[in-house]
């Protein structure tokens, strides 16, 4: 994967026998169609013949000596199996390596085949294979580029095709064998890498390097061609072509041609809408399209979209503008490349231009929330971009008003926002600081300024969607906001003491302890540092900075606390760094660490919150290791250990004097925490990344839980369980392993009980099966639909106790309100999408329901993370990471 000419490749297996089907079209028109059969045989239609001749300048091909331009025949290397059923271009074959196989009927010297080519980029689609005995390894490489390697035929199977795209700079494209065994290729098409259309009537001659279009159906014999809209059946739109000239005076034919893909109804032609679609493999592709009418109409409003992405939204022609012209960057991965007028009227299409993108992969948007097109969005919305990332995260840094932008379709005006990414660095986001217009549209773009940490600029995105009428309300408490009551540093987490003062955690390890005004404002601060000079006298890595997150008085007045090394970007964070602190003495001066060696991950994934709970016990919640329960090189190839993706409790009564090591086997230590008499045990598994937790007066835990990104692996059940399985009594089911999910989780937030399963995989535990695997062939609730169908949720996992907290939402701080309006409803902030604070109603037995947002007051926060309340007044105060504040909010009278 380092080779740096790898562009594109799609690799499809044919089964035997073969029937000939539509070739995996390039871009653009065929250069050469190739078969490589003995001179004496029938040459397929649409191809040359090419019978294993040297190679020759004058004919502009042939053979040479691999890995050397000395011309060789392989004229002897030729064949035809002459099988009944085959596609003849399988049943011819030259062979590349015979030597490999000790035969004396052919030539022993490896080959090349070399094909003269001006500079440029080319798609190149090669077949392999061979009838019994299948005694080769196929192996094909292009430029370098390896299209197929190590195939075997076998009898289900007998040969395979590839497409890759590659650059020739040398004036000769070369295909050979090198690691391959006995190699045969039976036949290859070569195409540019780049296609042009001119759609227009059908009389009208096409520019020069340009197709003409005139609404033909879509055919796989060409490649391209016009569908029903979100469909892949063939539409005809022939009779929708028009050419405005000599009327229009148009210099430019590409523009004064089109073809109708919405006509109205009455019209001459066709009018059913159309989308046109073209056969490309798997990849990113720049698409220029123009669309517009050189004639004197005015009454089209245009809307285009390119594959997932909008490129014309509501552009109305004048007598002086009557085109607009669009570039995107786009990535196919179902092998077509779709326009879509959906949303325009009367659209016309004059030209596309499609190339495809050089160079590794880059990052680039993977999903969209909400999506391209959407409707009815709620006026208080973000959006969130789910990443592609090949080489780590985003660049927080690169994230700017310039860079990541939402506008006013009608007048281009910029809307105010926050733009963040995820602790994780694997999400976009951007949150307008106030609500929507209503019955709005608004376009977002992500330009190419935007890089990852390693400094590859992201593929540019765009997006247009249109708000609702902004019906329904928070319901009837609003909060008033005074923003910055406190200031200046990177507030983490707060909550009011015993002593009536405001403790906030940061960062770095400091914790601000602030006197409450009357009215609620906060006064100076009394900076505690105890956590950073322990760090600093024990030489911990990173030290004196430490982040604290968790925060829980104990009823002596002692202050518990999480700390951990603090997370500045790189890949890099020590495992095994997590500790639990306990806080005493004069201003709270001497911190004693009490746990020490608790997992971490090379992110933000760490140990988090604590709260104690009714049985006296202390109650903290570990984060995951990873994505989705198997290592991911986005976050640094990490396992999962026993004690992560868990609520853990600890027994402070089983407590001695020295530290507590929990540092278990599997990072070399001995802590059990299933051993008798264990003072940290595992309460409940698969909680991924609990920022906080809240027991509530109906005596449930609650934990708000950051769900996974797109594109994480999960792990496999192995052949033979673990012994350790038969601790929980596991016995299935069986699941794959999965790689790159395509589909992000939603956020949650859990019912937490003992003992049972909230969805995150941790093969140490006999947990395997991501969220609720996919049971049926319908949809099922938190499923991954990744599984195939019948895929059985674990055991343990507790259906009954999840509830969704919506898709980025980045669910973080949360409380139990307790007083007006709100009185017994969840609080729960979201960092990421909305960036704002939703409640849910909260029952006697446990159940939550009646998730709601817009709430007055509770929206338009900068990157919050944690919520307490001073239950005194009501007064709420929010720690806001991407302003370095924290808010008040007063309820209204």
């Amino acid at each position: 994967m380092g080779n740096r000419r790898l562009w594109i490749v799609a690799v499809t297996v044919l089964a035997a026998p073969f029937v000939a089907g539509a070739p995996a079209h390039a871009a653009g028109p065929p250069v050469a169609r190739v078969n490589f059969q003995p001179a004496g045989s029938a040459v397929p239609a649409g191809y040359v013949a090419d019978t294993g001749q040297a190679y020759d300048p004058a004919r502009g091909s042939g053979w040479v000596a691999q890995g050397t331009q000395t011309p060789l025949d392989l004229t002897r290397n030729t064949r035809d199996r002459a099988r009944a059923g085959i596609d003849p271009r399988l049943n011819t074959l030259i062979h590349l390596q015979y030597g490999d196989t000790g035969g004396s009927s052919g030539v022993a010297t490896p080959g090349a085949w070399e094909y003269a080519l001006p500079a440029g980029t080319y798609q190149v689609t090669v077949a392999v294979g061979d009838q019994p005995a299948y005694d080769s390894s196929h192996t094909v490489r292009v430029e370098g580029v390896t299209a197929i390697a190590g195939f075997v035929s076998t009898a289900a199977a007998e040969y395979r095709t590839a497409t890759v795209t590659v650059p020739v700079s040398d004036g000769r494209l070369t295909v050979d064998a090198v690691g391959g065994t006995n190699t045969k290729l039976g036949y290859l098409e070569i195409s540019p890498a780049a296609l042009k259309v001119n759609f227009s009537d059908a009389a009208t001659a096409p520019p020069s390097g340009y197709v003409r279009d005139s609404g033909e159906a879509y055919a796989g014999a060409r490649g391209y061609g016009w569908v029903q809209p979100g469909t892949s059946t063939p539409l005809s739109l022939a009779g929708n072509g028009r050419n405005r000239n000599p009327a229009a005076a148009q210099p430019d034919v590409r523009l004064a041609t089109f073809v109708h893909m919405q006509l109205p109804s009455g019209s001459t032609g066709v009018t059913t809408p159309g989308s046109w679609e073209v056969a490309v493999p798997p990849g990113a592709y720049t698409v220029t399209v123009a669309v517009g009418d050189a004639g004197t109409a005015v009454n089209s409003s245009h809307w285009l979209s390119i594959e997932d992405q909008n490129a014309v939204a509501a552009f109305v022609p004048t007598a002086s503008v009557k085109h607009a012209t669009v570039t995107r960057t786009v990535t196919v991965t179902d092998g077509r490349l779709t326009l879509s007028a959906a949303g325009g009227t009367n659209t016309k299409l004059d030209y596309a231009d499609i190339a495809s993108v050089a160079g590794a992969a880059a990052p680039a948007v993977r999903t969209s929330t909400p999506a391209n097109g959407a409707t009815g969005v709620p006026l208080t919305t973000s959006v969130v971009e789910d990443l592609v990332l090949p080489g780590g995260g985003v660049d927080q840094a690169t994230l700017t008003s310039s860079t990541v932008t939402l506008t006013r379709v009608s007048d281009g005006a910029a809307v105010p926002a926050h733009v963040i990414t995820s602790g994780g660095g694997d999400v976009v986001n951007l949150s307008p600081t106030s609500p929507l217009a209503a019955n709005t549209a608004y376009r977002f773009t992500l330009t190419s300024g935007v890089r990852d940490v390693t400094g590859r600029a992201f593929q540019p995105y765009s997006i247009v969607f249109t708000t609702g009428d902004g019906g329904g309300t928070g319901g009837p408490a609003a909060f008033d906001k005074v923003a910055g009551v406190a200031t200046g540093a990177s507030f983490t987490t707060v909550v009011k003491g015993p002593d009536g003062r405001l403790y906030a955690g940061t960062l770095d390890g400091r914790i601000f302890r602030f006197p409450i005004n009357a009215d609620g404002t906060l006064g100076t601060a009394t900076v505690i540092t105890a956590v950073r000079d322990n760090a600093a006298a024990l030489g911990l890595p990173g030290a004196p900075a430490r982040t604290v997150i968790g925060m829980a008085f104990d009823p002596s007045g002692a202050l518990w606390v999480t700390d951990n090394y603090e997370y500045v970007g790189p890949l890099d964070v020590p495992d095994w760094s997590g500790r639990i602190g306990r806080l005493s003495g004069t201003n709270l001066g001497t911190y004693t660490p009490m746990v020490v060696g608790l997992p971490r991950s090379v992110k933000d994934h760490e140990t988090n919150s604590l709260a104690f709970g009714p049985d006296g016990a202390l109650y903290a919640s570990q984060g995951a290791n990873n994505a989705m329960g198997a290592a991911d090189s986005t976050w640094g190839n990490r396992p999962e250990r026993l004690l992560s993706a868990a609520v853990l409790r600890l027994d402070t009564t089983r407590l001695g004097s020295a530290p507590l090591d929990v540092r278990t086997a599997d990072g070399g230590g001995t802590y059990d925490p299933y051993a008798s008499g264990a003072p940290l045990t595992i309460h409940a598994t698969g909680v991924r990344n609990a920022y906080d937790l809240v027991w509530h007066r109906n005596g449930h835990l609650y934990a708000p839980t950051n769900g996974s990104a797109a594109g994480g692996n999960t792990p496999a059940t192995p052949a033979t369980l673990p012994a350790s399985c038969a601790r929980r009594g596991y016995t299935g089911p069986a699941v794959p392993g999965l790689t790159g999910v395509p589909a992000a989780e939603t956020d949650y937030v859990f019912d937490v009980r003992p003992g049972r399963y909230y969805g995150h995989p941790n093969p140490l535990r006999c947990e395997w099966v991501l969220a609720g695997g996919n049971p049926t062939s319908g949809a099922d609730p938190f499923e991954v639909a990744a599984y195939p169908a019948g895929t059985a949720p674990d055991p343990n996992f507790h259906l009954a106790g999840t509830y969704d907290a919506g898709l980025h939402a980045s669910a973080n701080g949360a409380i139990e309100y307790r007083g007006g309006a709100l009185d017994g409803k969840l609080l729960v902030v979201r960092y990421s999408s909305g960036q704002d604070i939703e409640t849910f109603d909260v029952a006697a037995d446990g159940r939550l329901s009646n998730r709601t947002t817009g709430i007055t007051g509770f929206t338009g926060f900068s990157q919050p993370l944690d919520v307490t309340e001073d239950t005194a007044t009501g007064n709420l105060y929010v720690t806001e990471l991407g302003a370095s504040r924290i808010t008040l909010l007063r309820p209204r009278a």
